[in-house]
């Protein structure tokens, strides 16, 4: 079974999501993982993040860009380059649409790659169609102006651009032609008509069809952005020119192929267009100027941003090195500690290791000097206990007594030893604590290393993207003066002209006196047709008094006629009269001395 595709092909902000929304709401594909929408915008681009990264490698191995004004090269989808992108078409149409049975391709680049991707297509068992969306161009410029610094001039002849590139890379098949203005008006019949001249193929139920005509809103058309007022005729005239085309693109009855609008559109906008030309690079130029010092300063911010981290990295370094010193020398003493048998040489370690410790070890060290004096006192009281008292019980019990608080200050001795131990363990508490630490600021500079490596590498982008800003400014900069030359051409061009002109001027003054004479002559012909017309009034009277006459004369004549047939009649009998006396001798004697009488 033959599956469809739809390409949805626009200008950007010409309102193609709208339709491409639509037809997803209706039951065609439109991919699976979609471009982010721009903040302020709907949700939904409805534009397969894959398919829009495959045509910007598609336009530079061409060698252009979204906003590029030039046709593709001729053959380019037979380059090595394009070629190479074949495979990766095939696997991307596979991961995003599957085995779906109406899918839809939404990008403005498509205006320019629909051959290779028809192509692809139609290798894949697709019958291909598609639908050329446009909106009124000072629409799309207000809404491109709102999100860049686009000179109107150029939006114009992109919007013009990309209307003839679209017919261009869709002849041959089903298409149809479809205006933002009637798909808010009119949705429903939009999307039949759609359906039906592309031969999509596409059977939308109620409910689809009703969540298709919600998703398309008039308040789209100018969701999140505010009111831009664009500069009034311009002096090339290249808005009124497209104003205009759209205008009689709005008109095309439906059902019929714009292809031959759309030549004579590109052709009568082809003068303005050229004057266009310098206002937008001018201005273009200027952007790229602001855009480099924008650049520059970033650069600039950059640069003392990496020294500060630089110092920053140095001085972690030194105290890391000071932390290692001083982990070092407490690791020493730590371990000479351990390592000592000697109770009293370790006694008098730990008095040397820990005098730092100002209250603890203070209150050791007080207790261990006054250890001497106090055996001394000791042996005074024995002796004089044993001058006093003779009795060795009493003596005894004495030695026991001065052996139990020996024995006491002994505990006690070993409870500030104990008390010692305890703050030696808070210090490999504190020692283990440092470690963290370092091991902490560690990771502290292995994150500010990665900010470095993110810095150099930002900082190799900027100057990539310098170089390419100085490649695109030498191009531009080999444009202006290719198109310096075209200008000369077309002042040439433009004196012939005025040579033509004063030479038509010429003859229009020659057809003014010809014509002034011919309104001369037409003024003595009016005066010879009002005579003639006089005339022949007259001999109209004439020719009815005539008639008249002629009537009378008629009448005349028959009354003379039937008098002649009368006399005639008369004759006869006169002449039989006559034949009969001539038979007789008396007639012929009458008949002879009539004829010899005078008359």
């Amino acid at each position: 079974m033959r599956r469809h595709a739809l390409l949805v092909i626009a200008c950007p902000r010409s309102g193609a999501t709208a339709l491409a929304g639509a037809l997803a709401h209706a039951g065609a594909l439109a991919g699976k993982t979609f471009v982010a929408a721009p903040a302020g915008e709907p949700a939904a681009t409805w534009q397969s993040a894959p398919l829009v990264a495959l045509n910007e490698r598609l336009l530079a191995a061409m060698g252009l860009r979204w906003d590029s004004l030039v046709a593709p090269p001729e053959r380019w989808r037979e380059r090595p380059s394009v070629r190479a992108l074949a495979a990766e078409a095939d696997a991307l149409l596979d991961a995003e649409f599957g085995k779906a049975g109406h899918i839809l391709l939404n990008e403005p680049r498509l205006a320019v790659t629909a051959p290779f991707w028809r192509e692809r297509l139609e290798g894949a068992d697709f019958d291909v169609c598609a639908a050329i969306v446009v909106r009124r161009p000072v629409e799309v410029a207000a809404s491109l102006a709102k999100r860049g610094p686009h000179a109107p001039e150029k939006t114009f002849a992109l919007w013009l651009h990309a209307l003839s590139e679209a017919e261009r890379g869709t002849r041959g098949m089903p298409r149809t032609l479809v205006t933002y203005d009637r798909l808010l008006d009119a949705p429903a019949g939009v999307l039949s008509h759609v359906v039906a001249e592309c031969r999509f193929g596409l059977r939308i139920e109620r409910a689809e069809r009703e969540a298709a005509l919600t998703s398309i809103r008039p308040d789209l058309k100018h969701f999140g952005e505010e009111r831009i007022q664009l500069p009034a005729g311009l002096s090339s005239g290249i808005d009124t020119v497209v104003d205009e085309g759209y205008r009689r693109l709005a008109m095309l009855a439906p059902g019929t192929d714009p292809k031959r609008t759309i030549e004579g559109i590109a052709q009568d906008a082809y003068p303005s267009l050229t004057q266009a030309i310098p206002p937008w690079l001018a201005q273009e130029l200027a952007n790229g100027r602001i855009h480099a010092e924008q650049l520059a300063e970033a650069l600039a911010e950059t640069r003392a941003k990496l020294a500060a981290l630089q110092a920053s990295l140095q001085q972690t370094r030194l105290a890391h090195e000071t932390r290692d010193r001083h982990e070092a020398a407490m690791r020493d003493r730590i371990e000479s500690l351990s390592r000592s048998d000697n109770d009293e040489g370790r006694d008098a370690r730990v008095d040397e290791a820990l005098a730092q410790l100002r209250n603890d070890v203070g209150r050791i060290a007080g207790t261990l000097s006054d250890q001497p004096v106090r055996e001394e006192a000791l042996r005074r009281e024995l002796a004089e206990a044993q001058r006093d008292l003779g009795d060795e019980r009493t003596t005894i019990s004495r030695l026991s007594e001065s052996l139990e608080q020996e024995r006491a200050a002994a505990e006690a001795q070993n409870a500030q030893l104990a008390l010692a131990q305890a703050h030696l363990q808070a210090l490999v508490a504190e020692v283990e604590q440092s470690r963290a630490n370092e091991q902490a600021w560690n990771e502290h500079n292995a994150s500010l290393a990665r900010d470095l490596d993110e810095t150099r590498n930002a900082l190799d982008a900027m100057q990539s993207e310098r170089d390419a800003l100085r490649k695109e400014r030498d191009e531009a900069t080999r444009q202006l003066d290719r198109l310096k030359g075209d200008l000369d051409s077309a002042r040439t061009d433009l004196r012939i002209l005025d040579n033509d002109r004063t030479a038509l001027a010429a003859r229009a003054q020659a057809v003014d006196h010809a014509a002034g004479a011919l309104r001369e002559a037409l003024g003595r012909r009016a005066t010879s047709e009002a005579a003639i017309v006089a005339e022949r009034d007259r001999l109209a009277a004439e020719v009815r008094n005539q008639a008249d006459r002629l009537s009378s004369l008629e009448r005349d004549l028959a009354k003379r006629m039937s008098e002649l047939t009368m006399l005639s009649g008369r004759h006869e009998m006169m002449k039989s009269t006559i034949s009969a006396l001539e038979r007789s001798w008396i007639g012929r004697k009458a008949l002879a001395g009539t004829r010899r009488a005078p008359a």
